[in-house]
Formats: C-alpha cells, structure tokens, sequence
C-alpha cells in the first residue's frame, strides 16, 4: 500500500526543504564574500609585485650603465692621475654602490622558490664581485664583462618568474577563484533543486 503525503505534510516538507537550502545559500555566500576579499588582496599582492619587477628592472639597467662608464672613464681618461680620475667617476661609484644595495633589499638571500633560488644567489654573487673588483687598488677589469652578463642573465630569470605569476596570479587568488565558481556552482544547484521540490511539493 503506498502512503501519500498529505497537503500539510508536503508543505512542513517543502518548509524544511525551503529552510535548509537557505541555510546552504547563507553559508555559501558567505564563504564566497570571504573569498572575494582574498581574491582582492591577491591581486593587490600582484600589484606591488609589478611595482617590484619594474623596480628590478630598472636598478638592473642602472647598474649596468654606471659599471660601463666607470670602466670607461678608467680605461680611456686620466688613466694616470688618480685624483682627477676619482672625481669623473666619484657620483658614478656613489650611484654604483646605492643601486646595489636598493637590488640586495629587494633579493631574499634565503629564497625557497626551486626557480629562482639559483638565479638569486647567482645575482648577489655578482654584486659582491662587483663592488669587490671596484674596490681594489688594481681592479680586475677584464672581469667586468662575464660579472655583468652573470647578473642580467640570472635577474632575468628572476624577472621572467616573477612576471608569470603576475600574468597567471597569485596561486592563493587561482585556488581561491577556483573555489568561488565552485561554490557558487553548488549554490545555484541548491537554489533550482530546491524551488522545484517546493513547487512539486505544493502542486500536490
């Protein structure tokens, strides 16, 4: 003998129904606002790491330049004459080693990430043979050269890294979007299946 569900009945059922299914929603969008607000600060967390490459960047071509004219100015002009030589070249070394440590503040020594922990410790390296080589009574010139291609070299790779990760975002902020459209995906689901019950329910 098959029960049927009376009209009161199918109404206290579509009630619950109802009930729960707000309950969900409720949950749902709250989860969601959460997840807003971690999907904004990450592409905050974007923002300034652009701000970063265009700073690397910048500092990295600085750097380049001041070691060219130093260089410069050592090899062709007052190559005899210590003095003058220290003032065409006084403003450049003082740039040279500002710029220098402006790069080392913006590396961490003690990087984790496998593809830029080399490139790092590669990049610091060659600031410190830098400042060495200009430093010395007798600067090892003809170093120049292999010091500076290390140091573009592995800042590009930093720099390529980095940039990836603006373009793809944060993985926070991928996870997080991934877990929006998800749960908005069962919220809608929830909302439909539960109308149709409700109106299934009543239409008895």
């Amino acid at each position: 003998m098959t029960e049927t569900i009376t009209e009161p009945s199918a109404l206290i059922v579509a009630a619950i129904i109802a009930g729960v299914v707000s309950i969900a929603v409720a949950i749902i969008a709250g989860v969601v606002s959460f997840l807003s607000l971690v999907i904004t600060k990450e592409q905050s967390v974007s923002s300034f790491r652009q701000e970063w490459i265009d700073a690397l960047r910048k500092d990295i071509a600085i750097i380049v330049g001041r070691i060219t004219a130093i260089h410069g100015e050592s090899i062709v002009k007052h190559k005899e004459n210590q003095e003058i030589l220290w003032e065409r070249v006084k403003s450049e070394l003082i740039g040279f080693n500002r710029v220098i440590a402006r790069i080392r503040l913006r590396l961490n020594p003690k990087e984790k990430a496998e593809e830029e922990k080399e490139p790092t410790k590669a990049v610091l390296e060659a600031l410190k043979k830098l400042e060495e080589t200009f430093s010395s009574a007798k600067p090892r010139f003809d170093e120049l050269k292999p010091l500076v291609e290390t140091l573009v070299n592995n800042a590009q790779i930093i720099l390529k890294e980095n940039w990836d990760r603006v373009r793809e975002g944060e993985r926070v902020y991928r996870n997080a979007l991934i877990a929006a459209k998800v749960l908005m995906f069962i919220g809608i689901i929830l909302f439909i299946g539960g109308g149709i019950y409700w109106l299934n329910a009543i239409s008895r």
